[in-house]
């Protein structure tokens, strides 16, 4: 017999930007400034490919995180800052959805078109399950959890 689906599965994106806010102070943003240089060390969330559907009831959804920043010594401490906040958001989360689980690949320099600002970017994977209108998963879900 198939479980039914209530509500809709939260979008990963607001998820790990108030999360990266909320944790590590760090202003996240879905879209990269126009006057990048002006506004390093910065850091962009984006849909990535990937992802699964591990149950049929709980997804998996990849996002790429990009680091922008000035030297290597600004990049490494910005990296910590954001592995530290998202390593602790498995099992937690917040108004815009919760996570089951989580996994984060290990931050690479990415080539692009200013030679003076380095790249670095990972991809990570929430896990979560459907969202009811009351910000509760699913009650098809092991367990009802209100969020924070």
């Amino acid at each position: 017999m198939a479980i039914p689906l209530r509500g809709s599965w939260p979008q990963p994106m607001p998820i790990i930007i108030q999360w990266l806010q909320d944790k590590a102070g760090i202003k996240a943003s879905a879209e990269v400034p126009e006057n990048l240089r002006a506004n390093l060390p910065a850091v962009i969330v984006s849909p990535a490919p990937g992802g699964t559907t591990a149950d049929g009831f709980t997804r998996g959804r990849a996002v790429d995180i990009d680091i922008f920043a000035a030297d290597w010594t600004s990049m490494d401490a910005t990296i910590r800052k954001v592995e530290t906040a998202l390593s602790q958001l498995q099992g937690d989360g917040n108004r815009y959805g919760y996570v089951d689980s989580s996994t984060l690949t290990s931050f690479s320099e990415v080539s692009h078109s200013m030679p003076d600002v380095r790249r670095c970017t990972a991809t990570i994977t929430l896990a979560n399950r459907p969202m009811t209108s009351s910000g509760t998963r699913s009650e098809s879900s092991d367990s009802i959890t209100k969020l924070k």
